[in-house]
């Protein structure tokens, strides 16, 4: 409770030091900010360097020539965007490897100087106007691997401050600023964050400012201890302010939804939040990735829109530079339940027994539970040297089914088959097909029986499987 007590004590302190002298969040409902939380569904893209490079953290330094998408369609983002019932669209401008998708005219590590020089940024702002898209910035602050290492403190918020300043200026109103990392400015990262705040609203007074901080509710502003490109600082906790917008970066507000009026020292702020999820497993496309089924994705919305948090739902272009059709299709049914064409469909492997004919090392950790326990970060694996294998669910109670969702890891799958009990001790097969990849519905006649079957056939090494659901309709 000291504990507590004192870090408060030190919030106010710091927000009376450097958060007082210039603008400030919202101290009531305003009419921009009931403008933000109508927009309730958002796509956040990453695409860049780390889609190319198979690196999220930047610690390939990877060279320009890396960066090279064959198809670019930026508008073809945010028509999906559009279609999904999506209202704004939030694009990371530069991510942890430091490369930049406009061309800045503070480094030379961006689309001006690579293989495909097209201006992303400006691209996506000019398809946002032209399908009715608010558009929407993220900036990476700390973890920048390539300018980052090279300067002091003091440089690298110039740096920050300036490319900022390009953003803002130089393609019309933007909705939101989501800023990336936040504590990792060094000493005065408080300081830091107040002047880059007022900098970005004195360039733009509407363009609300989001600090990520985590895996938070969104119930209070984080407090946390300053670093500089990951090492500690020795200065004290601080509060991620000024903001206008409050995260949970894949969490949910609490159960009671969230509450937007957040006190720091002393002071009542308005302060919405928004929910940032990924369709797939990382937040860049990867060849090895998996995607949620439509009816996953559903009920995420579904909970953000309950606990009245907008959800930021990240979508993410593949090396071609276009959305990839299986994600396509994805969002596509994910629409359909939302706007009440489908019911949502309920999985009856819900409460089925599971078992295996292979689990790796035997862990339970990757037991076939994995693959219906509502997780989509948990799934099935087999042993290395598993080229068959199968997964069974025993139900409570024989049930009506006609569709099933799979999603595979690492693309191992050649072929499988989907089979119910043949009632002469034996199994039938209802399903069948060569490859399952990152994320496939299947359909087949309807069928009632008290257990299911996924029989993998056919893989290369042993099949990880990420999730799979089975409905009546």
């Amino acid at each position: 409770m000291m504990r507590l007590l004192l870090s408060a004590m030190l919030a106010a302190s710091i927000v009376r030091a450097v958060g007082q002298t210039g603008p400030q969040p919202a101290r009531e409902r305003t009419p921009l900010l009931a403008d933000w939380e109508a927009l309730r569904f958002g796509m956040f893209i990453h695409f860049g360097m780390g889609t190319f490079a198979d690196d999220e953290y930047g610690k390939k330094n990877s060279p320009l020539s890396t960066y090279r998408p064959t198809a670019l369609d930026v508008d073809q983002w945010i028509r999906v965007a559009r279609r999904t019932g999506m209202t704004y669209a939030v694009l990371t401008t530069k991510h942890c490897t430091g490369h930049c998708l406009w061309p800045s005219k503070l480094t030379d590590y961006s689309v001006a100087n690579s293989p495909v020089t097209t201006d992303v940024v400006g691209e996506f702002v000019k398809a946002c106007r032209r399908n009715g898209i608010k558009p929407g910035f993220y900036y990476l602050l700390g973890w920048d691997a390539r300018h980052q290492p090279r300067m002091s403190p003091q440089e690298y918020e110039r740096f920050c401050t300036g490319q900022i300043e390009e953003l803002l200026t130089g393609y019309g109103p933007i909705a939101e600023l989501w800023l990336d990392i936040p504590f990792d400015m060094g000493p005065d990262t408080a300081g830091a964050l107040a002047r880059i705040y007022a900098r970005a609203k004195a360039l733009q007074p509407n363009c609300l400012v989001m600090l990520n901080q985590g895996f938070t509710d969104g119930s209070a502003v984080a407090v946390m201890r300053p670093t500089y490109f990951y090492q500690p600082t020795g200065a004290p906790p601080i509060p991620l302010w000024p903001r206008d917008l409050i995260g949970g970066e894949v969490t949910l507000p609490p159960p009671g939804g969230h509450n937007p009026w957040i006190e720091m020292a002393g002071e009542k702020y308005y302060i919405p939040m928004e929910v940032c999820d990924t369709l797939a497993r990382h937040w860049f496309w990867s060849a090895d990735d998996a995607l949620n089924s439509p009816a996953s994705a559903y009920r995420l919305w579904k909970a953000c829109m309950e606990r009245k948090a907008n959800l930021l739902l990240d979508v993410a272009p593949d090396i071609t530079g276009r959305i990839p059709d299986a994600t396509v299709r994805v969002l596509a049914e994910m629409k359909r339940i939302i706007d009440g064409k489908e019911p949502p469909p309920a999985d009856v492997l819900i409460g089925a027994k599971a078992s295996a004919s292979n689990t790796y090392r035997g862990d339970a950790a990757y037991g076939p539970d994995r693959l219906i326990d509502g997780d989509t970060r948990t799934r099935w694996a087999t042993d290395e040297d598993q080229h068959e294998a199968w997964v069974q669910f025993d139900l409570p109670a024989p049930r009506r089914m006609s569709r099933a969702y799979v999603s595979e890891g690492w693309n191992r799958v050649r072929s499988f088959a989907i089979e119910i009990p043949d009632g002469r001790g034996g199994w039938r097969r209802i399903c069948s097909g060569a490859r399952i990849g990152s994320g496939r519905m299947l359909r087949f006649a309807p069928v009632t029986a008290d257990a299911i079957r996924l029989h993998i056939l056919k893989a290369d090494v042993g099949p990880t499987l990420w999730d799979l659901e089975v409905y009546e309709h």
